[in-house]
């Protein structure tokens, strides 16, 4: 009997838009060579080999909330200059890090301005912050069938992702210098039960808890007809917003 994939085999056979946000990202980020680097939510380590790789002069910390994923990272990444913490991203212990970076995890943050202040405040003596937000829009498609089928109480918990705005005036807010770019990518699942199954495995979450469904097969094949009628198949739609922020050594010269 073949045993089944690990954590993070099974992450990355349905990560998908998190690769592609992670490629997309490290370009936007940019030429840069920091010693010191900081990953909030570094999840199964899909984006710290990466950073690795980019940046061969760094120490990397990457911290995650969920320890099994942090297990999973330090199994597959063995590398003197990296190491995995189990904690939460928005209560890292201060530190001074030349590049804060993060691959499809700030949109989960319960304190986004606050948490982006503090991360700012590590960098009072220059530095780079980048990350990219999966924000409202992502599987725009779902979210429409589910409101169509159940009612308007059923929704993609992306809906309710901070939007572009809220990125705008927290990175204003701490930043000299800010960039924000918008991505958008998309993916074509075979049944609605992949579609399904790559939320699970990603944990990108799809429908909201404010409504219960019985997820039966009926439940399942009258929401696939809806998605099908609407779209013609079963497509995701990413949204996916590109951010940095830059921290000056020194006020600019007027």
């Amino acid at each position: 009997m073949t045993a089944p994939p690990g954590v993070s085999a099974r992450y990355e056979l349905y990560a998908h838009p998190q690769m592609l946000a992670a490629r997309d990202l490290l370009a936007f980020t940019g030429a840069l060579s920091p010693r010191t680097i900081l990953e909030p939510g570094c999840g199964t380590g899909l984006y710290s080999r990466l950073l690795l790789s980019a940046f061969p002069g760094a120490s990397i910390l990457g911290v995650d909330i969920a320890g099994e994923r942090v297990r999973a990272a330090r199994r597959e990444i063995v590398s003197p200059r990296i190491r995995f913490g189990v904690a939460d991203a928005e209560f890292v212990p201060p530190g001074r890090y030349e590049l804060i970076t993060s691959n499809a995890a700030f949109q989960w943050f319960r304190r986004l301005p606050r948490t982006i202040a503090r991360f700012a405040a590590m960098q009072k003596g220059g530095g780079v912050l980048s990350f990219s937000f999966f924000g409202p829009g992502t599987y725009e498609e779902l979210d429409g069938a589910l409101r169509e089928t159940f009612g308007d109480e059923a929704r993609v918990t992306a809906s309710r992702f901070a939007p572009r705005a809220t990125l705008e005036k927290a990175l204003a807010d701490r930043y000299r210098k800010w960039a924000i770019e918008e991505r958008r990518y998309s993916q074509v699942f075979s049944s609605l039960r992949e579609l399904l199954r790559s939320i699970k495995f990603t944990e990108t979450r799809g429908p909201s808890c404010e409504m219960r469904i019985h997820w039966s097969p009926r439940t399942l094949s009258r929401l696939e007809k809806v998605y099908l009628d609407r779209h013609g198949c079963i497509r995701a739609t990413y949204r996916v917003y590109l951010c940095s922020g830059l921290a000056l050594r020194r006020p600019e010269m007027s």
